[in-house]
């Protein structure tokens, strides 16, 4: 008997245990939708070579960011690629973050630009160390900025020290009654940017000074990038010369200068704020000038400042704050505690309101309803350096003309702010623009948030003839744009990054054209919106779009939300032109999508253009016959290749799909002229569909038009 029991132990041990039933992976319905047409994702992107006539050379386009030939080869990733960047402002932009974490604002740096920009950091620290003295610690501090300058602070004639001027006397008296504390964190502040200083300027050691010059005067960039109207050779010249990795090693020290700076001072300042009401400090150093205001209402005029410091109040600031105002201010910190103030800067060569060229300016604004107003490379702005405006709390108004809140030329342009209901306003060149070599990103952390590029060329001028010449060229709102010069003078240069990030809220975006996740030469746009039922206005290129060899992509994680194409309002909504990765992810709500035009998931000259919406009862509106719901445009060269110039078109794949999962939802043809809707003739809820069908004799030829229209399944690729 016992013999037995051994018997059936061991085989009962043998035997695995019946699992409960497992509930079956849902169905991956882009692979279904591929397949359909005998791809699979691997078919997805492009990995161009050099053998592809008139194609230009992936090897050989000058400022292209490192990550853009992975991204354009798996395009997927692109979701990956966007979201650690907005969780990286879920994570640390927030004022409980810059309180208890010290290097918040470093790591949000970090993973929103310096990755991007630059190779040869990973985001552990920027190794401050500033050795503060025990006695007289500004005296000590300023006096290492005259040495590191090259300057003299103490001037001796005739065996004795000069009875003027005399910089040290003079600080010792305006430091009479001065909270030693403050003194402190001043010091240190000094010392940082001292530091900060020594590797810009190791960053530039074999830059010619004229040339420098004449880059950091240029302030038109928006007026002529975009099709090498011009060709401002020195800019080729100083990227070539440049040591970037000292120059964004500086960069990061000012940042983390800046918050070291402002958490100290915040502490002081929320335990006796009376004590500081009357503090004034002002002393030149070679380096600009030192500037510590109290807690009372302060007017700051414009100047050249090293490091500016408000402990409170409602402000006024004119001119240059938190930007390199000439070559021999590199390093600009300005903090600002609270209050409600106002920014204003009226000269259109003056940077202003967290901007750099050849160095960094830095403006942290910690608390209060602010309102910021400049002309141009303002409000987060970098070119061949790191501008920051990063603004915590508060209902603020931000408002420019061209190259800002959030902009970067061969730079980086961080516009950072957190909680309030914020409006922005520009022209062009902004709300998350990387121009040639740039990264620029805009992002909010919550609020019911409005963004405005004018789309109205009468008023913005750099009228669209994809819109009769009455919309603007916007280039904003995560756009990434690149100078062709393909048809100029061949200096063709890559564009960058350009990523709006918005975390929660209602919010409205409008804009003209090429705006709202758009790409364009080699040039990456991405925005990124969480939570909230939003409304995306705007006209032509846009709203994940983009032409020429480029990257556009929207992802939107729930809300009704409204996707509006007016005016002459096509090539959106998911549209690819000319080996365009165009991929717009909506994983929620009830939302509807309107265009006049090619849009809608539609690819055209071997493109891959994706509409994916995951969930919701969705609206879908074209006009009758207009290419879109999932559609890839038929060329004759396709099935008539001619090998005598130009064949890259036989190497691409052109894939335009809509697929939506999940609810109950409208396709609709729409005469606009009249009003009039009826139900669509090529697409519908629960349903397939090819375009074009496998019984047209364009069908075929590596170029795909999908539909797919399923109650339930998934895209396991956005769910990671």
């Amino acid at each position: 008997m016992l013999r037995l029991l051994a018997i059936l132990l061991v085989l009962q041990m043998g035997v695995p245990r019946l699992r409960a039933a497992e509930k079956p992976e849902p169905p991956d319905r882009l692979a279904e939708a591929l397949k359909a047409v005998g791809f699979t994702k691997n078919d997805l992107g492009y990995q161009p070579k050099g053998y592809w006539s008139r194609f230009p050379d992936p090897q050989q386009v000058p400022h292209k960011l490192h990550f853009f030939d992975s991204l354009f080869a798996e395009p997927l990733r692109t979701c990956d690629f966007t979201t650690v960047m907005a969780q990286a402002v879920k994570d640390l932009m927030s004022v409980e973050k810059f309180e208890k974490e010290k290097d918040s604002l470093f790591k949000l740096t970090y993973f929103l630009g310096i990755q991007h920009k630059v190779g040869g950091f990973r985001g552990y620290s920027a190794n401050l160390d500033p050795q503060v003295a025990t006695e007289a610690p500004l005296l000590s501090a300023v006096r290492k900025a005259y040495e590191v300058a090259g300057g003299q602070m103490r001037i001796v004639v005739f065996g004795k020290k000069a009875d003027w001027p005399d910089p040290e006397a003079e600080i010792r008296k305006q430091l009479q009654g001065v909270d030693p504390e403050l003194e402190k964190v001043v010091a240190a502040l000094v010392l940082n940017v001292v530091d900060a200083y020594t590797w810009r300027k190791l960053a530039l050691r074999n830059v010619a000074g004229e040339k420098l010059q004449a880059v950091f005067n240029l302030r038109d960039f928006h007026g002529h990038s975009t099709d090498g109207q011009t060709y401002p050779y020195q800019v080729d010249d100083v990227a070539h010369d440049l040591d970037e990795q000292s120059l964004y090693y500086a960069a990061q020290k000012a940042v983390q200068g800046a918050h070291d700076a402002a958490r100290e001072l915040k502490s002081l300042v929320t335990k006796d704020a009376a004590k500081y009401k009357g503090v004034a400090i002002h002393c030149s150093t070679p380096l600009g000038k030192v500037v510590v205001s109290g807690t009372g209402n302060d007017a700051h005029p414009s100047g050249e400042y090293a490091v500016l410091i408000d402990l409170g109040g409602d402000d006024t600031y004119s001119g240059s704050v938190g930007a390199t105002s000439s070559l021999d201010t590199p390093i600009s910190i300005a903090v600002d505690l609270s209050g409600n103030d106002t920014y204003q800067c009226d000269d259109v060569q003056r940077l202003s309101q967290g901007a750099a060229i050849f160095g960094a300016g830095v403006l942290l604004d910690l608390a209060g309803n602010d309102t910021y107003e400049a002309k141009r490379g303002s409000q987060g702005y970098g070119l061949f350096g790191l501008g920051m405006l990063a603004d915590y709390e508060g209902d603020d108004k931000y408002t420019l003309e061209y190259s800002g809140q959030g902009a970067a030329y061969f730079g980086l342009g961080l516009n950072l702010d957190g909680t309030g209901s914020d409006t922005y306003y520009l022209y062009g060149d902004g709300q998350g623009f990387g121009g040639p070599g740039g990264v620029g990103v805009l992002a909010n952390v919550e609020g019911t948030d409005t963004y405005t590029a004018e789309p109205l060329a009468e008023k913005a001028g750099r009228p669209d003839y994809h819109s009769e010449m009455k919309i603007a060229v916007s280039q904003a709102q995560g756009c990434g744009a690149g100078t062709r010069a393909d048809g100029s003078h061949g200096h063709a240069w890559a564009g960058g990054l350009g990523a709006l990030l918005d975390i929660q809220g209602d919010d409205k975006y409008e804009s003209g054209n090429w705006s709202l996740g758009c790409g364009y030469w080699f040039g990456t746009g991405l925005l990124y919106d969480g939570s909230g039922d939003d409304v995306y206005r705007s006209v032509y290129f846009t709203q994940a779009s983009g032409a020429h060899f480029c990257i556009g992509a929207i992802f939107d994680e729930g809300g009704n939300d409204k996707h509006i194409l007016y005016e002459t309002g096509g090539a959106g909504i998911a549209f690819g032109w000319d080996f365009t990765v165009a991929l717009l992810v909506d994983k929620g709500g009830d939302d509807l999508y309107e265009a006049r035009m090619i849009s809608i998931g539609c690819a055209q000259i071997r493109s891959n253009a994706l509409l994916i919406d995951l969930g919701g009862n969705d609206t879908y509106t074209l006009p009758p016959g207009a290419e879109g719901f999932g559609a890839a445009t038929f060329l004759e060269s396709y099935a008539k290749p001619s090998y005598s110039y130009g064949p890259y078109s036989l190497y691409g794949n052109s894939i335009g799909a809509l697929l939506d999962i999940g609810g109950k939802d409208k396709y609709l043809d729409k005469d606009f002229a009249s009003g009039k809707e009826s139900p669509s003739a090529r697409a519908a809820d629960n349903s397939k569909w090819l375009k074009p069908p496998k019984d047209s004799p364009q069908f075929g030829y590596r170029s795909f038009g999908i539909g797919l229209d399923a109650e339930t399944g998934t895209v396991p690729d956005f769910f990671q």
